[in-house]
């Protein structure tokens, strides 16, 4: 997986359009017909190809080349099934497929979706998950300190910490009462270094979004305090029974005058 090629979900549509095809001489022009585009970002996207080892110089595939078609297809496969399940319209699934294909690592993406599969064969943890009254299964009503952890979407190298993991304490807090049932988190300074003159900055989260059911959310920001409802986060219990929680969330921090970039990141907590 890691030394996998990572191309766009247009290009993945450039190698499965070849492979079925039958005419492969002309087969650049051919393949650009089919997807509505130009011959140029074909026949780059096919040398690029050649040079990684997945098509022979006649555009042929070599057995990596088709051993990494099979996989491309077993990602889009899984991926668009889990924005079936989690209620994404037709309207906006593609635009939210071709984002997951090409942000999210690749590894990341996988577990995500076995995850969320694991959630629908639980005979405790099933459709409950995304209904606010789900920790009344599984909680008493109170209040649940838990592990936070937020890790990087993006399509290099394995999992690893976000900078966004800076901006809260690592414990947080599930709320579950009668008046509903959330995760809070406490924000925190995020300290880095000036990229202009090197100088120490610290920096504050501004804005915090999260998915639910493919729309992002806005919450408030209230006394260092935010809060996401457990009705947005999908979960999954280990044969030890210990409850993961999981949820993907963009953020925005400021540090003076100047406003960081919006980064997206998979919040993880364990209970």
């Amino acid at each position: 997986m890691k030394d996998l090629l990572h191309p766009s979900l247009l290009q993945i549509n450039y190698l499965m359009t070849l492979e079925k095809i039958e005419k492969k001489r002309g087969c650049v022009g051919t393949v650009a017909d089919i997807c509505g585009v130009s011959h140029g970002p074909v026949s780059r996207f096919f040398k690029e190809c050649v040079n990684y080892g997945y098509l022979t110089e006649q555009y042929t595939f070599t057995e990596a080349g088709t051993r990494a078609l099979r996989m491309y297809e077993r990602i889009l496969q899984v991926t668009q099934s889990y924005l079936t399940r989690l209620g994404v319209s037709e309207e906006s699934r593609q635009e939210s497929l071709r984002q997951l294909i090409e942000n999210v690592d690749y590894e990341l993406l996988l577990s995500i979706t076995r995850s969320d599969t694991q959630v629908k064969k639980d005979t405790t943890i099933s459709q409950e998950s995304s209904t606010p009254n789900f920790l009344e299964k599984v909680l008493e009503r109170g209040n649940y300190e838990v592990g936070i952890a937020l890790h990087q979407v993006n399509r290099t190298g394995g999992p690893r910490l976000s900078m966004a993991h800076q901006g809260f304490e690592h414990i947080a807090v599930i709320r579950n009462n009668s008046r509903g049932s959330w995760l809070e988190l406490t924000i925190c300074p995020v300290h880095g270094i000036s990229r202009i003159d090197g100088k120490d900055m610290t920096g504050w989260l501004s804005s915090l979004k999260y998915e639910n059911h493919g729309q992002l959310c806005e919450v408030d920001l209230r006394a260092n305090k935010v809060r996401i409802p457990l009705s947005a986060c999908r979960f999954t219990r280990s044969s030890h029974g210990n409850i993961k929680g999981m949820i993907m969330i963009t953020v925005t921090c400021t540090a003076g005058k100047a406003h960081m970039p919006e980064s997206t990141a998979l919040l993880t907590f364990w209970m």
